[in-house]
């Protein structure tokens, strides 16, 4: 009943945006107000900032590497999976690219610089965000497939690790590669398109409406699959947690556990890639568009839709599991101590039941697609004749009531 209600109320906001939406709002962009000059109070909190990131960076790094090996005992596993990848999540698509003020791999880059004496010149770059694409794909294969993948250790090979490589690029292309390059900066600065606090070119932080962002977003085919990767790995995440799958693999031994789910997780990918890549094809056959234009045009439009997806699949998770990053930030390394007071805090399982959680993730996923929908329906009209532009989006509108049925049938079925 909820994917039936969920197809439903996603169909009349269709054709509610038909009859009442005539006219772009979007596409010559709004700026917004001013909300913070540049000056010193930027500064200020811009150094904060870093220091803050980098400390919290020295921190997991030395409790993935010396503290307890137990999951439960050490801050670095919940934190990487809850507090960052979840918590920032929602920070840079709610609220504002948070990530691009305490980015530790950046202000990494920014101490080799020094301690070199100044940025050297670099050698030409021609990988576009293709490297961020596989840094996101192989975070999200590690939280997604290894059995040992909240290990500490396991997490303090893979930090460092992805640490040498991010310096060795900065070293390499300079350190405006990171903006290109690194995973988290590139899928964080996508979700940060839809947040209504931004900053302009010259500094300053604005106030826009939300989703209007998302028209200014780059359309190459990196940026595209970095949010493929992003939609198709949550959409994976809630197919691993359905009776279907747990009774699959129940008897597997770790290695062919691993395989079959880096299989699941590669088919996950693949389906968004084939709906979404399917609609624009059907589209440019249509229209006489070419696919490539479309699939440019229209990808900011699946934005929204990965957010509501991970705000879905995870907004549990950050309830209950933040609730043990408070209790592990008074003992990180899990030696005993009590920082904080918070040592001996429990998670509280009662404040949220089933029920709640449930209501949020199908409001999460409707809310979604309907934004996306949104989006999609304002670069029609930008597009395509306005006696074009309703029909043009069929195609697309099929591929959203698919990813809403889909995804609140792995959801409510876990």
């Amino acid at each position: 009943m909820f994917a039936y209600g969920a197809a439903a109320a996603l169909l009349i906001s269709f054709a509610g945006l038909a009859v009442f939406w005539r006219t772009t709002r979007l596409e010559g962009g709004i700026e917004g107000r001013v909300v913070l000059e540049q000056g010193r109070l930027t500064r200020v909190l811009g150094a904060q900032g870093r220091a803050i990131g980098l400390a919290l960076y020295v921190l997991l790094v030395v409790a993935a590497v010396f503290g307890d090996p137990a999951i439960a005992r050490n801050i670095t596993p919940v934190f990487v999976y809850v507090v960052f990848w979840v918590g920032m999540t929602l920070i840079c698509a709610l609220i504002g690219d948070l990530w691009r003020v305490v980015n530790p791999f950046d202000t990494l880059a920014a101490l080799v610089e020094r301690l070199k004496g100044g940025p050297v010149a670099p050698e030409p770059y021609r990988w576009g965000r293709w490297p961020a694409v596989a840094g996101l794909t192989g975070f999200v294969w590690l939280e997604l497939v290894p059995s040992n993948r909240a290990e500490p250790r396991t997490l303090a090979v893979a930090i460092l690790v992805y640490t040498a490589l991010i310096l060795a690029g900065a070293a390499r292309w300079g350190r405006g590669w990171i903006k290109e390059g690194e995973g988290f900066t590139v899928f964080f600065g996508v979700l940060g398109h839809m947040a209504p606090l931004y900053a302009d070119g010259e500094g300053r932080i604005r106030a826009r409406p939300p989703l209007s962002g998302l028209v200014g977003l780059r359309p190459d085919a990196a940026t595209q699959a970095v949010v493929i990767v992003a939609l198709g790995s949550t959409s994976f995440d809630g197919l691993s947690r359905t009776r279907f799958w747990i009774d699959l693999t129940r008897n597997l031994g770790p290695t062919p556990k691993a395989l079959l789910s880096t299989v699941g997780l590669v088919w996950a990918v693949s389906v968004v890639t084939v709906a979404f890549v399917g609609a624009m094809r059907v589209t440019g056959r249509l229209h006489r568009r070419r696919f490539s234009e479309l699939a440019s045009s229209f990808v900011h439009s699946l934005v929204p839709i990965a957010f509501a997806y991970a705000l879905a699949h995870y907004f549990s998770l950050l309830v209950f599991e933040g609730q043990s990053a408070v209790a592990l930030a008074s003992d990180p390394l899990g030696r005993g101590w009590n920082l904080f007071g918070t040592a001996g805090d429990a998670v509280n399982f009662t404040l949220l039941s089933t029920t709640t959680i449930a209501y949020v993730q199908a409001s999460g996923i409707l809310a979604g697609h309907v934004a996306g929908v949104v989006v999609a329906h304002d670069r029609a009209l930008a597009l395509f004749p306005s006696r074009e532009a309703t029909k043009s989006q069929y195609p697309l509108l099929a591929a959203m009531v698919l990813f809403t049925v889909g995804g609140l049938g792995l959801l409510l079925g876990a």
